[in-house]
């Protein structure tokens, strides 16, 4: 076994939450330090462990996700292809598709194991594909041979049929593995959150001094307390307990009214709950409501600023990829998708627009708002190829919010106003 590997068996083995760094694993394990960065790094692409800010790499549960990966059933529902043969291979995961549109020669560099393949009217090629453990897709409808259907059958590989022609079902595949890649890259609080160990809590019967203690230990103020059944039950903060009491419990001045979330949390409600009801910290429970860890402003907000590519834009980065600044007004063309059928700009257009231009505005890298009230009166229908003109005025700015007017201009007529109002963070 290498050091590479050894170094990787070894991070597998450890306990969920255990602290990992270069120079421990050098040490314990006899390797140079740039080999147990290079295995923490591999490990970290695994989602064996984890870097957390202000908590550095730690052991996490590793998430079983087929990242671009779909089974063959799925692909048949997608593309609405009928099931010819093989039925027993369908729950099976393909990693990759291609085309059949070259000769029996070259298309064995094509075919690879767990790959699928889609193809015409072509027999040779449909069993070569089979042959190589390929599952076939027969585009446009045609009659399958029984050789091909018999040998599929023998394999336990599908052979699917589509109606569709083979440009038509390579887009629907695409669509499908790129939704795929998009639900993979949403964070979730279970990425990022820290065990209540390692951040700390307190119990209702503990006391103001052991909350001042716990302050200094772990340079943070706001707190989750817990019953004796380990159920979230608070939360103390220095505003509830700064000037009480050292000998007064915790139960007598923590927040009862406290905003608590789950593991499979999307990130982003998260952090629009914590910039509107300014939170620094939020609960982390289990189902049974008992305390697991907490989730940290600044943790959302870090991870939140990580640019993350999946292979299809979303439709808010298609419509920012439209815009063009130029001086002090953005510009954009008008294209069908962003029409309604009476003429107007669809209001889902319009909103992004004005979502991205006030990020733009206000918000810089490291800062993170939340669009509290969008106000928009169209006055005018605009035309497909019409270019538009997006001028925006800061009519109120302050550390924590901020009031943009907007103006929509199609040559020097007026076609629509906004009005935003933002939280900063």
């Amino acid at each position: 076994m290498s050091k590479h590997q050894e170094i990787l068996s070894y991070l597998e083995e450890l306990p969920i939450g255990k602290r990992v760094s270069v120079r421990s694993i050098s040490n314990h394990l006899g390797v140079s330090d740039g080999t147990a960065y290079r295995a923490i790094k591999e490990a970290e692409n695994r989602g064996i462990v984890e870097t957390r800010p202000r908590s550095g790499t730690i052991r996490v549960k590793s998430q079983k996700v087929a990242i671009e990966k779909l089974t063959y059933a799925e692909i048949a529902e997608v593309t609405s292809s009928e099931v010819l043969a093989g039925q027993e291979g369908l729950e099976r995961e393909f990693s990759k598709f291609s085309i059949g549109a070259m000769t029996e020669q070259n298309i064995l560099s094509y075919l690879n194991d767990g790959g699928l393949l889609i193809v015409g009217d072509r027999t040779r090629i449909q069993l070569l594909a089979l042959e190589n453990e390929n599952a076939v897709l027969v585009t446009g409808g045609f009659h399958v041979h029984e050789d091909v259907l018999k040998l599929a059958n023998q394999k336990g590989i599908p052979v699917l049929r589509s109606k569709h022609d083979t440009f038509t079902v390579a887009t629907m595949i695409n669509r499908a593995l790129s939704n795929v890649q998009i639900k993979t890259d949403i964070l979730t609080v279970e990425k990022l959150y820290r065990p209540s160990h390692e951040y700390g809590f307190l119990r209702e019967t503990d006391t103001v001094k052991d909350y001042l203690d716990l302050v200094r230990k772990n340079r943070s103020s706001r707190f989750p307390v817990i019953n004796q059944h380990q159920v979230v039950v608070g939360v103390v903060t220095m505003r509830d307990a700064g000037d009480k009491s050292p000998s007064t419990t915790i139960d007598k001045v923590m927040t009862r009214s406290i905003f608590v979330t789950g593991l499979a949390t999307n990130i982003a409600n998260v952090s629009q709950r914590m910039i509107a009801e300014d939170f620094e910290m939020v609960p982390v429970v289990r189902s049974n409501q008992t305390l697991l860890g907490v989730v940290t402003r600044r943790d959302v907000m870090d991870k939140m600023s990580r640019s993350q590519v999946s292979a299809l834009p979303t439709f808010s980065e298609q419509i920012g990829q439209k815009l063009s600044y130029h001086h002090d007004e953005v510009v954009i063309t008008v294209e069908p998708f962003m029409l309604e059928k009476n003429g107007v700009l669809a209001n889902g257009v319009l909103a992004e627009i004005l979502t991205h231009m006030t990020q733009d505005l206000v918000a810089n890298s490291r800062r993170n708002l939340i669009i509290e009230q969008m106000l928009i009166y169209f006055l005018q229908a605009v035309q497909i190829d019409d270019t538009l003109r997006i001028q925006a005025r800061i009519i109120h700015h302050t550390r924590r919010s901020a009031i943009i007017d907007y103006d929509i201009y199609h040559g020097h007529q007026i076609v629509s106003k906004a009005n935003v109002t933002v939280k900063i963070n």
